[in-house]
């Protein structure tokens, strides 16, 4: 006997695992989508269809794209926060004083996500906001990692792995635990050419009220150009300082 619960759930996984797929591929066809899904086209079809009436897809020839429903509901997630604004003029105020880019970002499903980037002197804005990195080699993710327990850590790392981006990128657990104990004693992350060549990031890890981690301050920019770590990570911490004293004071 069908278990229709299950069947259900089945149906909900397939639909976000195309629209996952669309996002990746930047638009598909569907048969693209059927054979990437190993599913027949009536089945993808099907789903296509149900997705384009809630307005979740929209269709241009024989592609199929994002549909602006999905920005909205994004937006709604990111302005949902309370420190919204707080952080966002922070955020702001180091880029322009740093005279570099400067972002904050938030764990989620074992990723960190940016909420905010500003990059002073740059016609474009926020050209980072809403880009994914994995926490074991980017700044951000180091640093909230760092106010993580272990059993959490290791949570993360089975979920998502270690990939490997660049010939600097940390390959191995123990590694990375050791890096953690340097960033909580010194107070701040490094990345430094381990997710993107010719990039380094120094970031801080900003605390709520209730001494939890709400996310990561960090200076990002290219190593030729960016001022000393420590010199870096004062800039920042004063920042973060500056915001915490904001946020318990709400």
């Amino acid at each position: 006997m069908v278990d229709p619960d299950r069947d259900g759930l089945q149906t909900t996984t397939t639909s976000l695992e195309i629209v996952d797929l669309i996002s990746e591929m930047e638009g598909a066809r569907m048969s693209e989508l059927a054979r990437r899904l190993d599913c027949s086209t009536s089945t993808v079809h099907a789903h296509l269809q149900t997705l384009l009436e809630q307005e979740y897809l929209i269709k241009r020839g024989e592609h199929y794209l994002l549909g602006l429903k999905l920005f909205h509901l994004g937006e709604q997630a990111r302005t949902r926060n309370e420190w919204f604004d707080t952080v966002r003029t922070t955020v702001t105020a180091l880029a322009d004083r740093s005279g570099e880019e400067a972002g904050f970002g938030v764990e989620e499903h074992g990723r960190v996500i940016t909420l905010f980037n500003f990059a002073a002197n740059r016609s474009t804005k926020g050209f980072q906001v809403g880009r994914y990195f994995y926490m074991h080699n980017s700044a951000a993710g180091k640093a909230i990692l760092s106010q993580f327990s272990e059993a959490q850590i290791n949570e993360i790392l089975n979920h998502r792995g270690m990939p490997v981006e660049t010939d600097n990128t940390i390959t191995d657990r123990q590694t990375l635990f050791e890096t953690l104990d340097d960033v909580r004693e010194r107070g701040y992350a490094v990345n430094d050419q381990e997710s993107i060549e010719g990039a380094r990031a120094v970031a801080v890890p900003v605390t709520d009220p209730r001494d939890d981690v709400l996310g990561a301050l960090d200076i990002s920019g290219p190593t030729y150009r960016l001022a000393s770590d420590e010199e870096l990570a004062a800039m920042i911490s004063d920042a973060v300082e500056e915001l915490e004293r904001k946020l318990y004071s709400r």
